[in-house]
């Protein structure tokens, strides 16, 4: 068996508004993403992704794979669970079996007859799963099932030198680092190629190890603390503080303070404000003086609201969850534990709602839903100024999570 299939399964509910504009398997944690680890795992493996239907057209756009198709060998297909942190391979040859984990399958390593017949339709429905749990032999697994976006900031730091420790063979600093750069624990730092380093600029590796992509442009006297992984051209800004667990995407630029938060690809947080156990999704734009609390006065557990539901995170520290394209005014204020929704934008004076649906518009006199052509055309405004287009089929996805997201922004007026 030398054919893989990463699939999502109903879980990737738990993960919005993060995964309303990609499969939950895109979300990074360490130096990469659920799926970039897995495939690591499998080189000269024949490759194949499951997704929601309306994602399909956009994920083949983005990868070299076959989509919500198995393209298998004639000895079957090896199937995947998206939110697996891999360390170690599961075998692709052997009998066929399902991989358990408190209900929910981590694997299934099925023969051509039967992995032919799999959809991903089929992958999210648990009757289903009762299903093939009866038809073949169960294994029950320890797997690494991440289950809630908090949990991939909680092991942020740990996965970095992990990966940083497994992947990053050779340790060399490649870029041009100035005259005034200070480096400590210099044998624990990559920097990549055309990388610049601007005079009274420290990087501290002594608790962990920092990962410098290509291209990237730190400004002077900003401080790195690792463990830190900083993606290929993402712009430091001056007199940054960068903490460890700080987790940055390709082509961000980012400034102020950011402790152990993940920023997904595109976003600007560019000026002071701090940012603290937060994941944050792609064209983002954090207006000047945002901030967001990570800590209550109580010091407890931090309990969220995801829609219709609170849960009790069980974390100590938890900044805020953003989806993509949301923007905000200056001097915005997040509480403890907020959970903010796909293409908002938020003006507020005041402190914002601690749940912001997806496609909402709050100033101080108008809270409504966002009009989705006019939040269209700014996305694409934004993209543009990175050379980026939106395609035809990012368009058709952009108006699909509207449509989605309009009964749950109706729910929560109600």
């Amino acid at each position: 068996m030398k054919s893989i299939c990463v699939f999502e399964d109903n879980s990737y509910q738990n993960f919005l508004p993060l995964a309303y504009n990609r499969p939950v398997y895109e979300l990074r944690c360490g130096i990469y993403s659920f799926l970039e680890r897995i495939v690591l795992q499998y080189p000269d493996t024949e490759i194949n992704l499951f997704c929601r239907k309306y994602l399909e057209r956009l994920v083949a756009e983005n990868y070299p794979y076959s989509v919500n198709e198995i393209k298998s060998s004639n000895n079957g297909c090896l199937f995947i669970n998206g939110r697996l942190l891999m360390s170690t391979p599961i075998s692709t040859t052997g009998g066929e079996e399902i991989g358990i984990n408190d209900d929910n399958i981590v694997y299934a390593r099925l023969l051509r007859k039967n992995c032919l017949s799999i959809t991903p339709e089929k992958l999210t429905d648990k009757d289903f799963i009762c299903e093939l749990k009866k038809k073949f032999n169960v294994k029950k697994v320890d797997a690494g099932l991440i289950q809630y976006p908090w949990d991939l900031i909680s092991i942020n730091k740990e996965q970095i030198t992990s990966d940083f420790t497994t992947y990053i063979k050779s340790e060399s600093i490649r870029g041009n680092v100035y005259e005034g750069v200070h480096f400590i624990m210099d044998h624990q730092i990559f920097i990549g190629k055309n990388t610049k380093i601007k005079p009274g600029s420290v990087l501290d590796a002594e608790n962990g190890p920092i990962y410098i992509g290509n291209d990237v442009q730190i400004s002077p006297n900003s401080v790195i603390e690792g463990p830190a992984f900083i993606d290929d051209n993402v712009v430091i800004k001056a007199l940054s503080r960068i903490h460890a667990g700080s987790n940055i995407g390709k082509v961000c630029k980012v400034g102020g303070e950011i402790s152990n938060t993940i920023i997904q690809n595109y976003t600007n947080k560019q000026h002071d404000g701090f940012l603290g156990d937060s994941y944050i999704g792609s064209w983002v734009n954090l207006g000047a003086g945002t901030v967001n609390s990570n800590l209550t006065n109580l010091y407890g557990p931090i309990k969220v609201q995801l829609f219709d539901k609170i849960v009790d995170t069980g974390q100590i520290f938890l900044g805020m969850i953003m989806g993509d394209h949301t923007k905000t005014a200056i001097n915005t204020r997040f509480t403890t534990g907020s959970i903010i929704g796909f293409a908002c934008n938020i003006l507020l004076t005041s402190i914002p709602p601690k749940f912001i649906p997806s496609f909402s518009w709050y100033s101080d006199n108008v809270a409504r839903a966002y009009d989705v052509s006019r939040e269209l055309h700014v996305a694409k405004r934004m993209m543009a100024r990175r050379n980026k287009k939106m395609t035809r089929n990012g368009e058709k996805v952009f108006k699909a999570i509207y449509a989605l997201t309009e009964m749950e922004r109706k729910q929560y007026d109600n």
